[in-house]
């Protein structure tokens, strides 16, 4: 799959945000919060286009889904490797 260079660009940034407040050791930390921003993101987005109750379950199945199949993509190096290779 080949991801638009505006929405590279956009992960980028996260990711680049992501390693700045990371620098002091607390990856872990960092990698939690991004996932619950996100979540909280999402559900704002959600909300803030009349997501009602009964299309919650959707929205969860949704985001779920993409998750993962983002982590997947990530992991078998569909837009390159997630870590230089040491060499």
């Amino acid at each position: 799959m080949a991801y638009p260079p505006e929405f590279l660009k956009l992960v980028d940034e996260f990711i680049h945000l992501a390693n700045r407040l990371a620098e002091d050791g607390k990856d872990g930390e960092v990698s939690a919060a991004i996932l619950f921003a996100a979540g909280r993101y999402n559900a704002f987005n959600f909300m803030s286009h009349n997501g009602t109750q009964q299309d919650q379950a959707r929205a969860v199945e949704f985001y779920v889904s993409e998750y993962r199949n983002a982590l997947v993509s990530n992991l078998e190096g569909v837009v390159g490797p997630v870590i230089k290779p040491q060499g």
